[in-house]
């Protein structure tokens, strides 16, 4: 073949346009347009089992903890100032500032999810954690090992979909690792007839108040129509502080359901901005853990009243 020939067909090999190119373009920019909300959807639906494996996991442990102790533990183990002002009878005057600790019950439940080591490094009995509201730093200022001890984030207590900074100083100068779940502190918070923060605290009508243990026997209701803990949002904003460590009425580790599923911190009917909703950033509903260990989804639009009674222990027949 001449060397005219070879340039002959140089020239007539089939290729793409221009025109073809953007068309191919085009249809590869439609097709990962249809298929990211799919693959976004895969990823949440991932994420929401994640969530429900680890509510499992702590409804587990609540319940290996209930057979070791004939009880539950508190929602919040200590006392605190105006506790021991109402003359709480758990509360009596004259307690010293470790006997008012705040710590939470999910540092009860650390031996139960093999994290003895950790619950050691922390003390409660021995000095106290947050104590007094965060007033008396005794604890954190003496105690380097605490102080490490809170700042520990565990996987089990943090929801996938959680977009929260991992360690919060919102009680500054502690440094605190957030968590995405919340334990069901009743249906008294900010908005319900008749609250006060002494009537949330103390005397609250779900599975997790201050200072006094509630025993499975007492939950009236039915194990699997109540709640035992769910989850929350912006864990490392004032307005909705999670320090998985602490304790405290319409914040950390304590919610109710007083306001609506997914009220927005620091918005809707309330009558202080810590609100104490608990809330998800899964589309339209939050994962919640039962008393009978079950995990199961509730939406948003989830009628006001069986909201309410899922979060007591002994409701209205």
């Amino acid at each position: 073949m001449g060397q005219r020939s070879l340039q002959t067909a140089a020239r007539s090999k089939p290729g793409f346009t221009i025109v073809e190119l953007l068309l191919v373009i085009a249809i590869i920019g439609v097709l990962v347009a249809l298929l990211l909300p799919a693959i976004q959807a895969a990823r949440e639906a991932a994420r929401r089992s994640g969530c429900a494996n680890n509510q499992r996991q702590a409804a587990l442990a609540l319940e290996l903890y209930d057979h070791a102790r004939g009880r539950l533990p508190p929602g919040r183990i200590g006392c605190d100032d105006e506790g021991e002002a109402s003359a709480i009878p758990a509360c009596p005057p004259g307690l010293p500032a470790e006997r008012k600790t705040g710590a939470s019950g999910f540092v009860e439940l650390l031996p139960y999810l093999e994290l003895q080591a950790l619950y050691d490094e922390m003390a409660i009995a021995d000095g106290g954690l947050w104590n007094r509201n965060v007033s008396d730093l005794g604890w954190y200022y003496y105690n380097p090992v605490k102080a490490e001890a809170v700042k520990r984030q565990l996987l089990v207590f943090r929801c996938p979909s959680d977009s929260s900074e991992a360690i919060s100083d919102v009680y500054a100068p502690v440094k605190a690792a957030t968590g995405s779940y919340a334990f069901v502190h009743g249906s008294v918070g900010p908005g319900a007839p008749a609250y006060s923060k002494r009537a949330a605290k103390y005397e609250n009508d779900g599975m997790f108040i201050y200072v006094t243990p509630r025993q499975v026997k007492e939950i009236a209701d039915g194990l699997a129509q109540t709640a035992m803990l769910g989850e929350v949002v912006l864990a490392d904003a004032w307005e909705s502080s999670n320090a998985w460590t602490y304790a405290r009425v319409n914040a950390d580790a304590l919610r109710t359901t007083a306001n609506p599923l997914n009220t927005p911190p620091g918005g809707g009917a309330m009558v202080e901005r810590q609100n104490g909703a608990f809330a998800s950033e899964h589309p339209a509903g939050a994962l919640f853990a039962y008393a009978d260990g079950h995990v199961a989804f509730v939406a948003d639009a989830v009628d006001a009243a069986l909201y309410n009674a899922m979060a007591t222990i002994a409701g209205e027949d």
